[in-house]
Protein backbone atom coordinates (compact mmCIF):
# COMPACT_ATOMS: atom_id res chain seq x y z
CA UNK A 1 0.00 0.00 0.00
CA UNK A 2 1.56 3.41 -0.64
CA UNK A 3 2.24 6.27 1.89
CA UNK A 4 -0.44 8.02 0.36
CA UNK A 5 -3.33 4.96 0.63
CA UNK A 6 -1.87 4.15 4.51
CA UNK A 7 -2.17 7.52 5.34
CA UNK A 8 -5.85 8.25 4.07
CA UNK A 9 -6.78 4.57 5.71
CA UNK A 10 -4.95 6.17 9.30
CA UNK A 11 -6.53 9.82 9.17
CA UNK A 12 -10.37 8.40 8.28
CA UNK A 13 -9.85 5.43 11.03
CA UNK A 14 -9.22 7.84 13.40
CA UNK A 15 -11.77 10.27 12.35
CA UNK A 16 -9.59 13.25 11.26
CA UNK A 17 -10.46 15.87 8.69
CA UNK A 18 -7.71 16.55 6.55
CA UNK A 19 -8.02 20.58 7.83
CA UNK A 20 -6.92 18.86 11.41
CA UNK A 21 -4.66 17.00 11.02
CA UNK A 22 -2.81 19.38 8.39
CA UNK A 23 -3.51 22.11 11.56
CA UNK A 24 -1.54 19.82 13.74
CA UNK A 25 1.22 19.69 11.94
CA UNK A 26 1.75 22.81 10.99
CA UNK A 27 1.07 22.05 7.33
CA UNK A 28 -1.14 23.53 4.74
CA UNK A 29 -4.17 21.07 4.03
CA UNK A 30 -3.41 21.42 0.03
CA UNK A 31 0.14 19.80 0.78
CA UNK A 32 -1.99 17.36 3.22
CA UNK A 33 -3.80 16.57 0.12
CA UNK A 34 -0.69 16.01 -2.38
CA UNK A 35 0.60 13.26 0.34
CA UNK A 36 -2.58 11.42 0.41
CA UNK A 37 -2.74 11.91 -3.43
CA UNK A 38 1.01 10.99 -3.86
CA UNK A 39 1.77 13.62 -5.61
CA UNK A 40 4.35 14.40 -2.92
CA UNK A 41 6.27 12.75 -0.05
CA UNK A 42 7.17 14.46 2.81
CA UNK A 43 10.23 15.01 4.87
CA UNK A 44 11.55 12.53 7.35
CA UNK A 45 10.74 15.23 9.99
CA UNK A 46 7.13 15.67 8.61
CA UNK A 47 6.23 12.10 8.05
CA UNK A 48 7.53 11.15 11.73
CA UNK A 49 5.17 13.83 12.92
CA UNK A 50 2.17 12.65 11.27
CA UNK A 51 3.20 8.77 12.62
CA UNK A 52 3.73 9.80 15.88
CA UNK A 53 0.19 11.78 15.65
CA UNK A 54 -1.78 9.10 14.43
CA UNK A 55 0.04 6.85 16.98
CA UNK A 56 2.26 4.50 14.49
CA UNK A 57 5.08 3.82 13.79
CA UNK A 58 7.24 4.84 10.89
CA UNK A 59 7.59 1.71 9.21
CA UNK A 60 4.03 0.85 9.33
CA UNK A 61 3.48 4.17 7.92
CA UNK A 62 5.81 4.32 4.99
CA UNK A 63 4.84 0.76 3.88
CA UNK A 64 7.51 -1.16 5.65
CA UNK A 65 5.51 -3.25 7.61
CA UNK A 66 1.87 -4.66 6.84
CA UNK A 67 1.64 -4.53 11.26
CA UNK A 68 0.77 -2.08 12.88
CA UNK A 69 2.85 -2.25 15.88
CA UNK A 70 1.18 -0.99 19.63
CA UNK A 71 3.34 1.57 21.32
CA UNK A 72 2.82 -0.34 24.38
CA UNK A 73 4.27 -3.92 23.44
CA UNK A 74 7.48 -1.67 21.40
CA UNK A 75 7.71 -0.43 24.93
CA UNK A 76 7.32 -3.76 26.72
CA UNK A 77 10.23 -4.93 24.23
CA UNK A 78 12.31 -2.01 24.72
CA UNK A 79 12.34 -2.57 28.32
CA UNK A 80 13.08 -6.08 28.53
CA UNK A 81 15.96 -5.00 26.15
CA UNK A 82 17.79 -3.39 28.98
CA UNK A 83 17.72 -6.12 31.22
CA UNK A 84 20.58 -8.44 32.27
CA UNK A 85 20.68 -10.86 29.60
CA UNK A 86 19.63 -14.13 32.01
CA UNK A 87 16.29 -12.21 33.28
CA UNK A 88 15.97 -11.65 29.09
CA UNK A 89 15.58 -15.16 28.99
CA UNK A 90 13.46 -16.06 31.77
CA UNK A 91 11.14 -13.04 30.94
CA UNK A 92 11.29 -15.18 26.90
CA UNK A 93 11.43 -18.50 27.81
CA UNK A 94 7.69 -17.23 29.51
CA UNK A 95 6.80 -15.33 27.06
CA UNK A 96 7.56 -18.36 24.13
CA UNK A 97 5.54 -20.44 26.47
CA UNK A 98 2.35 -18.25 26.86
CA UNK A 99 2.48 -18.02 23.21
CA UNK A 100 2.10 -21.29 22.79
CA UNK A 101 -0.38 -22.31 24.95
CA UNK A 102 -2.66 -19.25 23.29
CA UNK A 103 -2.07 -20.43 19.91
CA UNK A 104 -2.94 -23.79 21.18
CA UNK A 105 -6.23 -22.69 22.62
CA UNK A 106 -7.04 -20.78 19.76
CA UNK A 107 -6.61 -23.60 17.44
CA UNK A 108 -9.01 -26.35 19.46
CA UNK A 109 -11.26 -23.28 19.60
CA UNK A 110 -12.19 -23.22 15.78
Amino acid sequence: MSFGKRLIELRKSKKISQVDLANQLSIHKNVLGRYERDQAKPSIEVASKIAKFLGVSLDYLVGNTKMDLESDIVNKVLSIQTLPQDERERILFTLDALIRDAKSRFAYAS
